[in-house]
């Protein structure tokens, strides 16, 4: 339901999907360039699939792709000032449905061990994400 809500507001106010969204916030997040398997990797989801959403992108001028710097044999997806410029436009209403979605339900006092949850949570996947070791004795991320 939530990602249904968000999902069509981007849809509707800024002709994106929020796949398109996320891939958008990942490159502008890592300097503006991705490798497109780490790309696939951080989103948990098929080469093909980040081909077909970075192909969209490019239609629109949105992301460029190159050769990457660190290996040729690699391709890298560029965020380009347009793109910048979209992701821009599309954030802070973004952010607002989401303070309206979630966080209005909470009152202060909630507030702060929620976001200290979330800010666990979301250290933990960076972690796993940038291939960091994990210190959880039973993480169920960490395939045995």
């Amino acid at each position: 339901m939530l990602d249904e809500r968000l999902s069509a507001q981007l849809h509707h106010d800024h002709g994106m999907s929020h796949r398109e969204y996320e891939v958008l916030v990942r490159l502008d997040g890592a300097g503006g360039r991705l490798r497109m398997s780490q790309l696939a990797g951080q989103m948990v989801a098929s080469q093909p699939l980040i081909s077909q959403t970075i192909g969209r992108l490019e239609k629109r001028r949105w992301v460029r792709r190159e050769a990457s710097t660190s290996d040729k044999r690699g391709i890298d997806a560029i965020i380009t000032a347009v793109g910048s410029q979209a992701l821009a436009e599309a954030s802070k209403p973004h952010a607002d449905l989401i303070r309206s979605l979630l966080l209005s339900l909470m009152d202060k006092a909630d507030l702060v061990p929620f976001t200290r949850a979330i800010g666990i949570v979301a250290d933990h996947l960076r972690t796993h994400r940038l291939g960091g070791v994990c210190n959880l004795p039973s993480c169920p991320l960490v395939e045995e």
